[in-house]
């Protein structure tokens, strides 16, 4: 069975999840992705995603899954970190 997830990353205490929360949880109704599974987290987007709540979850991915942001650069900081984010994703 297909899961999806819902990635909210803040780097400091003033970033909202809730606006987050609410963009991701719209996108999955919109395309019928079921009940969302959270994986949060406070940590600068610099830090390697491998050590980040992020690499523990993108292990746990298998084919069919779906993770959702509500903005890529809360996969990482620089576009080059972004990129291999999702290619390891897609990998």
């Amino acid at each position: 069975m297909s899961r999806t997830i819902g990635y909210l990353r803040v780097s400091t205490a003033d970033q909202d999840l809730e606006k987050n929360k609410a963009d991701i949880l719209k996108l999955a109704n919109e395309k019928l992705l079921g009940n969302v599974e959270w994986v949060e987290e406070k940590v600068s987007g610099v830090k390697d995603w491998r050590k980040r709540k992020l690499g523990e979850t993108f292990d746990t991915l298998k084919k069919g899954d779906a993770i959702i942001v509500s903005e890529l650069s809360r996969l990482g900081r620089f576009a080059l970190h972004t990129g291999n984010n999702i290619h390891c994703c897609l990998n």
